[in-house]
């Protein structure tokens, strides 16, 4: 074992010591209510009318209380339990292994705030993303580990800037072929400054992403203040700053969604302060 490899494990495994973090635990455990010849997709529908049925298409708010009685997520628990035996190689490495995962991710951490009864902030539990797990294909999947470790190509954690897997790790094997920096703006975190929930469908995947970077930049993600002359950014471009390439990148990337004249009129000039707004880690909950 390389000291890199021993550095990451030991990092993972002292981080889910102070987060008690089972690694045993997974949310799909169980019999699957059906079997399907086709995992992925089943999971995509059910995971499509799990969204249908709990997200308000105007605010982007998750009516969780009703969503834990209701059938479609009794039927999206009962699918996800196929995936224990799911080989996700029949994806490809390309927009429908992508589309997966970031629909599996968003219908995890509504699974997981339902599961941990999880109310007022989602720092209430602040292990959740690595509590939070699926088995699939026979190997758990955390939330993190979705993120940080497939669609971001193993990139470090930001916070805790420890890689998700070692170089020997199997589930390398499952990355997305490339990091796409949109994935920020589609994946939902469970708190009310993520983006809001949406579906993504691979063959539209691209159109779907440059919507959600649209979405969030004219949503609240970007603001100028004209008196302070400060363009106010979400803390996601802070964390992930490495991701879009740099505050040059970020800038670009704005100026090609960003529907304010005054915004574009600015960073077109280059001459104001940036600060990140504070996040907000209510539950994005729509009671």
């Amino acid at each position: 074992m390389t000291l890199s490899n021993t550095l990451v494990r030991g990092g993972n495994r002292a981080l889910d010591f102070f987060l008690r973090v089972n690694p045993g635990e997974i949310l799909n455990t169980g019999a699957p209510i059906e079997e399907s010849k086709d995992p992925a997709g089943a999971m995509m529908r059910a995971s499509k009318l799990l969204l249908a049925d709990a997200v308000n298409p105007d605010t982007g708010l998750v009516d969780y209380r009703g969503l834990r009685a209701s059938d479609a997520y009794a039927r999206f628990r009962g699918i996800a339990r196929q995936l224990s035996t799911y080989e996700t190689s029949g994806l490809g490495h390309g927009p429908a292994l992508m589309a997966f995962w970031m629909n599996l991710y968003n219908a995890l951490i509504i699974d997981a705030v339902i599961h941990f009864g999880i109310q007022g902030s989602i720092m209430n539990r602040p292990g959740i993303f690595r509590q939070a797990a699926y088995n699939v294909g026979g190997m758990r999947f955390s939330a993190d580990e979705i993120e940080h470790g497939i669609l971001r190509r193993n990139r470090p954690n930001p916070v805790v800037h420890i890689r998700t897997f070692t170089t020997d790790d199997p589930r390398l094997s499952l990355m997305v072929d490339h990091l796409d920096p949109r994935i920020h703006f589609s994946l939902v975190c469970g708190a009310r400054s993520c983006p809001p929930i949406a579906f993504y469908d691979h063959e539209h995947l691209d159109r779907q992403l440059d919507q959600a970077a649209a979405a969030f930049i004219n949503g609240g993600g970007v603001d100028y203040s004209a008196e302070t002359n400060t363009l106010r950014l979400s803390k996601i471009f802070q964390w992930y700053l490495a991701d879009f390439g740099g505050l040059p990148a970020v800038f670009e990337l704005i100026q090609r969604y960003v529907n304010d004249q005054e915004v574009r009129n600015v960073l077109e000039n280059r001459d104001f302060q940036v600060r990140y707004m504070k996040y907000d880690w209510k539950v994005n909950s729509s009671v």
